[in-house]
């Protein structure tokens, strides 16, 4: 299952939540059991863990956070995990949000198509004594409920970006920046592949390309030759028939790796793009 965050909106009086009128600023995540599980974070996102150990697992590695640590983190689907420092505490972190707007008066130079390539999705680095000094602040503000966060927030997500670049981690930190709120083709290129097989939105795609959906849409037909959906629908597919030839899986399984959520209107696709349905392929494979 595929978790969103942050939701959008999230639910009314969550104290663990900083909100504005139309943007969400910040949650304050606590567990009391430890958990896995697959997020789709629709922002690009700092995480100070308070209590715990949060783990990220990417394909080649597996990245570990404490306490004493800064983890920047782009916008994306992860496999993360939380993990409890004894049984009679709590997992907790703060997770602030930082939109793209306020990304882009920190990159170096205006922001050019072509920034971007940079695919390294998160930094993790030590916190230094000012960062610890905010992070203990901003703490405070899920106690102390202010009134105005939409004037408040973009003034500490500013804040925190500054006191990033002042570290000795400012040249990585700095790459971060431009290719969190870069456009390119190559980074089109690297979300669209690493994407196709996840049930996320075409608008949800746009985003992760810094794009609005008009100019995803655009760029995207001129870049593939076809619209996103005809494409993207056209690989998922190819690849559920490889599956139904070549795999045990079932049927139900099949869709659900090839992110069709409604088992119905998989096989109805499969068998208006290949003249079969998905239960006869995997008849004649059994009988083969």
């Amino acid at each position: 299952m595929l978790y969103r965050f942050p939701h959008n909106p999230p639910s009314a009086g969550d104290p663990t939540w900083l909100t504005g009128e139309t943007q969400v600023f910040a949650k304050l995540k606590i567990e009391s059991q430890a958990g896995k599980k697959t997020i789709f974070l629709a922002s690009d996102t700092l995480i100070f863990v308070i209590n715990g150990v949060k783990l990220l697992h990417l394909s080649d590695r597996t990245i570990e956070v404490t306490s004493d640590k800064v983890f920047l983190l782009k916008k994306g689907i992860y496999v993360m995990a939380e993990f409890l420092e004894s049984i009679s505490s709590s997992y907790e972190a703060l997770m602030i949000f930082l939109p793209e707007k306020i990304l882009k008066e920190f990159t170096s130079g205006p922001p050019k198509r072509g920034a971007g390539s940079f695919f390294n999705p998160c930094l993790v680095f030590p916190l230094t004594p000012l960062i610890q000094d905010f992070k203990l602040q901003f703490r405070r503000y899920f106690e102390y409920s202010v009134c105005d966060y939409d004037r408040l927030m973009p003034h500490k997500q500013r804040e925190i970006l500054t006191l990033l670049l002042a570290t000795g981690y400012q040249h990585d930190i700095q790459q971060f920046i431009n290719s969190a709120a870069g456009v390119s083709d190559s980074s089109m290129d690297y979300i669209v592949q690493n994407y196709l097989l996840q049930p996320v939105t075409i608008a949800e795609l746009a985003r992760l390309c810094n794009r609005s959906l008009a100019s995803f849409k655009r760029d995207f037909r001129d870049r593939y030759q076809m619209s996103p959906r005809a494409f993207i629908n056209q690989y998922r597919l190819n690849h559920a028939r490889t599956l139904l030839q070549n795999s045990n899986q079932s049927v139900m399984e099949i869709a659900a790796t090839c992110a069709f959520e409604n088992p119905s209107y998989f096989s109805k696709a499969f068998k208006r793009a290949f003249g079969v349905s998905p239960q006869e392929i995997r008849s004649k494979k059994n009988k083969s």
